[in-house]
């Protein structure tokens, strides 16, 4: 069997030390490694000269002329994968993740005996190796299987609902058939939405040996406006709840309403009712923003020239033929 390659993609912004540390992790991988695409979001601290001055044919260099956001950013990478490259698979992160030097080996290898998986996802711990999970970064284990990691310690991988773009990696094919990231949901949710994309083809798996850290401020819960303490991170939760009605409704109608019902009852009553909310007038007004726009928010999906293909039926809808 001819050897895998996989394109390792960083999307960056502003942060020059984690990126360095990052590329140093990502180059020292012991296997499979073809290529790194680095997509610069119009980074101001000298992200453009570091980059610029690599000596590495390895390295693949996209400058952006504007910010274009996580989305954006990821959006170009898996494009650039797609369209100038030819390896087997495109692994994600962001520039403050640090994988572990096997990290990637156990991801292929994984993929490799397992040819049904979707996609796969490490292990994400947080600040170093050894620290508590990322809790942004938890992945939730798909319904009715989970218990046979109970009782099975051997499994090398946990069947998962879908993944954050710290840490994954799909298929080429896989690519072709889905299209690549909604880069109009510019920043949260468009990992979960283009996961769920590749899910419903082929089911999706974290692989327990594969371990990569994050390197984020805080170890916070993804997308609690209730507790968030800083005023200029505000704007980002117009894009979380806009995009999560988005990710629903691609899903089901039933799935669309239960978003819907547990923002309204949960993180709105809490933001209305719960003592002590910093900025609370002003969070309800992008939970209901949010909310509203997310209804008539509808873009397109964007293909990479040239990597289109039909996709395989829908496992959702083959499930419902079991249930008819």
């Amino acid at each position: 069997m001819t050897e895998k390659t996989v394109a390792a993609a960083i999307v960056t912004y502003n942060r020059l030390a984690l990126l360095k540390e990052s590329l140093a992790a990502i180059l020292a991988q012991t296997n499979y490694l073809s290529h790194v695409i680095v997509v610069n979001n119009l980074s101001t601290d000298g992200t453009k000269e570091y980059l610029d001055s690599l000596n590495d044919d390895r390295i693949v260099v996209y400058h952006a002329t504007e910010n274009l956001g996580g989305a954006g950013g990821f959006n170009q990478a898996v494009r650039l994968f797609g369209e100038q490259l030819q390896d087997d698979f495109v692994w994600l992160m962001d520039d403050d993740t640090m994988p572990e030097p096997d990290a990637l080996s156990h991801l292929v290898e994984f993929v490799v005996a397992h040819p049904q998986a979707g996609f796969v996802n490490s292990q994400v711990r947080w600040g170093d190796v050894t620290g508590n999970p990322s809790w942004m970064n938890v992945t939730a284990p798909r319904a009715f299987t989970w218990q046979r990691y109970l009782t099975n310690t051997q499994e090398p991988a946990v069947e998962v609902v879908n993944a954050t773009f710290v840490s994954v990696m799909f298929s080429r094919e896989m690519v072709a058939m889905v299209g690549l990231p909604q880069k109009e949901y510019f920043i949260w949710g468009d990992d979960m939405e283009y996961t769920n994309r590749i899910a419903d083809i082929n089911r999706g798996y974290m692989v327990i040996n594969s371990i990569a850290v994050h390197k984020s401020k805080e170890n916070t819960k993804p997308g609690d406006i209730v507790a968030e303490k800083d005023d200029s991170r505000l704007w980002r939760y117009n894009y979380e709840y806009r995009n999560r009605v988005l990710t629903a409704r691609r899903i089901s109608k039933k799935e669309m309403v239960k978003t819907l019902t547990v923002a309204i009852t949960r993180d709105l009553r809490k933001t209305l009712l719960k003592k002590g909310v910093a900025f609370r007038a002003k969070k309800l007004g992008v939970i209901v923003r949010g909310l509203w726009r997310g209804l008539f928010f509808n873009p397109s999906v964007e293909y990479a020239n040239g990597l289109r293909q039909a996709k395989s039926r829908s496992l959702c809808d083959a499930e419902m033929d079991l249930l008819d």
